[in-house]
């Protein structure tokens, strides 16, 4: 097992991509390839999961990525233990981040960016997950942290968190639907709409709450359609087939522009819905309680 081709496996890990990473590694991407099949075979295991959008870690490989940070670590400090003075350590420090599907995550991104400056050594593990899937596993120790939704992490008094993203449920109309021209809706002015809702298993998040808001306003939601995604429900929405709901953290201000339809604020006193950057306070990380002031001091300035 070649040392740098654990260097090549960390690169590929964290950029979650093989072209990425031969451009920051400035070698060819089928040697690149070729390397970490090599690796796999050595291990008789599969480290990553290959589909066509792409690839992630498979859980040996989040295992075995964990470790090995641990032996370059060992080995940077090896080669620098009799230097005169004192060398920064730059070998890759990983932080595990889960985070919302279907949500307008730039803001996140940039953040990554910006702490990246500060500490180029910091990799960041990112994985899409459900907002329970991501509670859970702030919990076990999956991930580092995660940006969710405040109902799933507010309740447990290990978890410490910080509003990230201020988000509240809007509704998509017909341009000539004649609630377009309000400024607000109230979920009581729908009882007698009809809509196009996200599959439940795509989506948990937006559904259950809706249905559980009808209900609590004295109607059960009739849905025309279930759809896959946000893009669909949207299209949809601007051929007159029905109302969609929408969260404002997944709406980047352009959507109505690109549909040609009306997107409304509802109207709510819930704060619940915010998205939250949340840790877990037993997790004694420095890396991870650094990055989560830095989150709390620069989030509100993107």
């Amino acid at each position: 097992m070649k040392l740098s081709t654990l260097k090549y496996f960390v690169t590929v890990a964290t950029e979650n991509s093989f072209t990425k990473a031969s451009e920051k590694l400035y070698i060819s991407q089928p040697t690149l390839s070729r390397r970490i099949q090599e690796l796999e075979l050595e291990l008789n295991i599969e480290l990553f999961i290959r589909h066509s959008h792409g690839l992630k870690l498979s859980l040996a490989g989040e295992q075995f990525l964990l470790e090995v940070t641990k032996v370059l670590k060992s080995v940077d400090q090896l080669t620098h233990m009799f230097d005169p003075q004192s060398t920064a350590d730059k070998t890759p420090q990983i932080l595990k981040v889960g985070y919302l599907s279907n949500f307008n995550m730039g803001k996140m991104y940039e953040l990554f960016e910006l702490f990246k400056m500060a500490c180029p050594e910091t990799q960041f593990l990112l994985q899409q997950d459900t907002p329970m899937n991501l509670a859970d596993g702030l919990t076990n120790g999956h991930y580092d942290i995660v940006f969710n939704l405040l109902t799933y992490v507010q309740t447990n008094q290990t978890i410490d968190y910080t509003i990230f993203i201020k988000n509240n449920l809007q509704i998509a109309l017909p341009i000539e639907h004649p609630l377009s021209s309000r400024k607000k809706i109230t979920f009581s002015d729908l009882s007698q709409e009809s809509f196009i809702l996200l599959e439940r298993q795509h989506s948990p998040v937006i559904v259950d709450y809706v249905i559980n808001q009808g209900i609590k306003n004295g109607f059960n939601l009739k849905a025309n359609a279930y759809v896959k995604d946000l893009d669909e429900g949207l299209s949809m929405v601007s051929v007159g087939n029905g109302l969609s709901f929408l969260y404002s953290g997944m709406n980047d201000g352009s959507l109505a522009d690109k549909y040609h339809i009306k997107i409304i604020d509802l109207e709510s006193t819930n704060s619940d819905q915010n998205i939250v950057a949340a840790l877990n306070t037993t997790n004694n990380s420095s890396l991870l309680k650094t990055f989560f002031e830095f989150i709390k001091h620069n989030s509100y300035n993107l």
